[in-house]
């Protein structure tokens, strides 16, 4: 009579464990640009997002709005909005204005009721890429731009 057995011996299973452990010391790391990229893109999309509702509030309100950017704390501030929005610290910021700099570490773009700007340019960096978020001073017309090689 031949005896079947049910389920797995322990060296099977000690098997798959080590296979698995393998697996994970390998695919972790090469994950870490994967997801430093997908902090990049995100973080960008809430920069023109915010930027976005900043120039919003001007129109509708009929008054300046600012937008406050804080490089060294990766951080900013949106009209209306008190609470401070948090950017990943991955990600490396940068921000050109023409004269609207509090100091070397926070600026801001201030949008008119007509829906124009100061303009200027929010700089992310991460996964060694480099995206772009222009504001137009004439139109206030929010951009995103992704450089290729240093290039924009």
């Amino acid at each position: 009579m031949i005896r079947h057995s049910q389920g797995f011996t322990l060296l099977e299973m000690m098997l798959v464990l080590v296979v698995a452990a393998v697996l994970a010391a390998v695919a972790v790391p090469n994950m870490q640009p994967a997801i430093t990229n997908m902090q990049l893109r995100a973080a960008t999309q809430d920069v023109a997002s915010a930027l976005r509702h900043t120039r919003g509030q001007a129109l509708s309100h009929g008054r300046e709005a600012e937008f406050v950017l804080n490089v060294r704390q990766h951080t900013y501030r949106v009209a209306g909005r008190h609470k401070p929005y948090v950017l990943p610290e991955s990600v490396k910021l940068s921000l050109f204005t023409a004269d609207f700099l509090t100091d070397e570490a926070q600026g801001s773009i201030v949008f008119y009721p007509d829906g124009s700007a100061s303009g200027g340019r929010v700089t992310l960096e991460g996964a060694g890429k480099t995206r772009l978020v222009d504001v137009n001073w004439l139109t206030g017309n929010i951009v995103i731009r992704e450089e290729a090689n240093g290039k924009p």
